[in-house]
């Protein structure tokens, strides 16, 4: 049952990753763009810079789930060297229990902001601000079924290998 989650998760958070990516490429586009016609054409775009800022938000809240998953978050490495190895796993869990707990209020919170902002538009574009709102509970949904995959294959020690060959920390890279 675990290896079936981490196998469905370990696709999950590599497909969450390359839309992170793609967006990250959007990103500069369209940054680009908006210098482009700013000093090269003299017409400043009037939602360019919006809209890059969006997918930047929605970049940096999917790459979460990447970042988790690979255990590539900062942490404090002076409370492992100072604890005794058989306490690297009680370390872990109360970390993870508390991403966890963080990514859980995100949601709520990221829901009912979206929510209470859900008829005001993003500037120079007729769409709803809910839309960048919507990366902080996607995002930490992502973020936290991620980090369940980390943990649960630290804990059990479950490092099967993914479909396509490679080893479960290549298989994000």
């Amino acid at each position: 049952m675990i290896s079936r989650f981490l196998s469905i998760e370990r696709v999950i958070t590599r497909a969450v990753l390359c839309v992170a990516i793609l967006l990250l490429a959007v990103t500069a586009t369209l940054v680009m763009y908006q210098v482009i016609m700013r000093f090269v054409v003299g017409e400043p775009s009037t939602w360019s810079a919006v809209a890059s800022r969006t997918a930047m938000i929605w970049c940096v809240f999917l790459g979460l789930a990447a970042a988790f998953r690979t255990q590539s978050m900062l942490r404090v490495e002076i409370i492992y060297s100072l604890a005794p190895q058989r306490f690297h796993l009680l370390v872990d869990t109360i970390i993870y229990l508390l991403c966890l707990t963080f990514f859980v209020l995100l949601i709520y919170l990221g829901t009912q902001m979206g929510y209470r902002v859900r008829n005001q538009t993003l500037a120079g574009m007729d769409i709803s601000i809910a839309w960048a709102y919507a990366a902080l509970p996607v995002g930490s949904f992502f973020a936290i079924l991620a980090s369940t995959g980390a943990f649960l294959e630290r804990f059990t020690g479950d490092t099967s290998t993914p479909q396509d060959g490679t080893k479960p920390e290549e298989s994000m890279q």
